[in-house]
């Protein structure tokens, strides 16, 4: 088996070198059928844009039908081991026949979130340590320790409630998602390959490691692509040292195409102080670019571009959409409160302006309507006789579903302080129409992606900050990766709070 390893800092092409190389080859010259190479990434969202890329090049292919192992792991496995994730996956309310079937459990909250990656994120400290566990393969008292939860959480319990996880399943055929990846290799459900592909291969666990190197043992080639200084998911198990230890023909890329001279100087800074990382040569995109220092939101200048502004974590977000939302500025986030009545003032403008808009999309101005202020006729509410409709116009919801009122999109019943945001917008000149031009998340949440005009923030709360102090490493890799987000401007916020990351410098 001939492994080749594509080794690349930020922007430097390595999914394009991926895919326009290494893919066309396999398929041109290695004449590999499409159905017998696996493209593998780490989250959904890469997968995604994986297969737009390969049709992008692959043009006579139907990339869903054609290239079948287009995925993550977690759906690999899944659709190898023929699971229905619907009945036979431990999530929601499933979890509470297994409270039943263990007692210490019975009051316990099981409440998660899969991420994009396929990782189940437990807000229950006890599930948080045997998920890493299994990730990393070591013991419940070593993930404990790992998690610095050894002092806070009876690791007796959490190895008791791993026990009767593992008696439970065993008996009603129920599994979890790390169980997908196990069933995957002990029950050699590989389908037939000649090659596999790896993107993203830093941000792997063990585990996924195991999985990926057991697909590898059934390819003649492999092509593994990745950047040990982006690896930001430590704390779901990633390790690094895998990726850094790979034994393979190396294909390095060098040339950003994204970062400038000036950020590249501050992502060297943050660099020198890794130390343990897998030594690249790395050149800057032939641009200047610009770096501000010690800056607030009030004083950037909004107006032109496209802006990403990204924190260390999802409680710091509030307090930025919150300054956003009072300078009039629309943005993009997870879980934006705004989305709904922004997308129901566009399908209401839609209407008045003699569109014919899908049943669903109109049921979603009905939830701004009401009976008491005669908007709406008595039974209509929520618009549930759209149920049966397929497509309507403004005309279709006055005769046949009780609508009563057209024009003025202020007449929705939206939040009185959102509809003044909305109307400064439409006042400023903002296109609701169209795509936001700034998007908040937290650094984790833009992984992969870039923006001209980058906004970051260094705000560490305390328990982050007394961690990094014990392992910095993880902390500079991810500063590393926010910066590198940056194709002009990089704006390094003034701190806020006690403590905060300073760039370039030692934690």
């Amino acid at each position: 088996m001939k492994r080749i390893i594509i080794p690349g800092p930020p922007g430097t092409g390595k999914t394009y070198h991926l895919i326009n190389h290494y893919l066309k080859r396999e398929i041109e010259e290695h004449k590999t059928p499409t159905n017998k190479i696996a493209y593998i990434t780490f989250s959904n969202a890469a997968a995604d844009e994986a297969k737009k890329r390969i049709g992008n090049v692959f043009t006579k292919y139907n990339v869903r039908s054609d290239f079948p192992h287009v995925s993550t792991m977690h759906t690999l496995g899944t659709r190898q081991l023929n699971i229905d994730t619907n009945t036979q996956l431990l999530k929601d309310e499933k979890w509470n026949a297994f409270k039943n079937f263990s007692q210490i459990c019975k009051d316990m909250s099981f409440e998660s979130d899969v991420n994009d990656s396929g990782f189940t994120v437990y807000k229950n400290d006890h599930m948080k340590i045997i998920e890493y566990a299994r990730a990393k393969k070591i013991s419940i008292i070593d993930a404990a320790v790992d998690l610095d939860k050894k002092d806070f959480v009876d690791v007796w319990l959490t190895e008791q409630i791993d026990a009767d996880l593992k008696s439970y399943k065993q008996q009603t055929g129920m599994v979890e998602f790390s169980d997908m990846i196990k069933q995957f290799i002990e029950k050699d459900k590989c389908p037939p390959l000649n090659a596999v592909f790896l993107d993203e291969a830093q941000d792997l666990n063990p585990l996924q490691w195991d999985m990926f190197f057991y697909i590898e043992s059934k390819c003649e080639r492999s092509y593994i692509a990745g950047d040990d200084d982006q690896t930001i998911y430590t704390f779901q198990g990633a390790d690094e040292n895998i990726f850094i230890n790979l034994k393979g023909d190396k294909d390095p890329r060098i040339e950003s195409r994204r970062v400038p001279r000036e950020i590249h100087k501050i992502a060297l800074s943050i660099l020198k102080n890794i130390d343990n990382r897998l030594e690249k040569e790395w050149k800057p995109r032939d641009a200047e670019g610009k770096v501000f220092y010690n800056q607030f939101l009030d004083n950037i200048d909004f107006s032109f571009g496209n802006w990403m502004i990204i924190a260390r974590t999802n409680k710091m977000l509030p307090t930025i959409k919150d300054r956003l939302i009072s300078l009039n500025l629309r943005f993009d986030c997870k879980f934006n409160s705004l989305d709904k009545p922004i997308e129901a003032y566009k399908i209401w403008i839609r209407l008045n302006e003699g569109a014919t808009v899908g049943a669903e999309e109109a049921k979603k101005i009905y939830k701004y309507l009401n009976v008491k202020n005669k908007q709406i006729k008595k039974n209509y509410s929520l618009g549930k006789s759209l149920d049966k409709a397929d497509f309507v116009d403004l005309d279709d919801l006055r005769m046949d579903h009780g609508l009563l009122v057209y024009g003025s999109w202020e007449q929705l019943n939206i939040n009185e302080d959102i509809k003044l945001y909305m109307k400064a917008l439409i006042a400023n000149g903002d296109d609701l129409f169209s795509k936001a031009r700034i998007k908040v998340s937290t650094i984790h949440g833009v992984k992969g992606e870039e923006c001209d005009n980058v906004v970051l923030f260094t705000d560490l709360r305390k328990v982050i900050y007394e961690a990094a102090r014990i392992k910095p490493n993880p902390e500079h890799r991810l500063f590393f990766v926010g910066v590198t987000r940056a194709k002009e401007s990089l704006y390094i916020m003034q701190p806020t709070e006690e403590y905060y990351y300073t760039i370039g410098d030692p934690i």
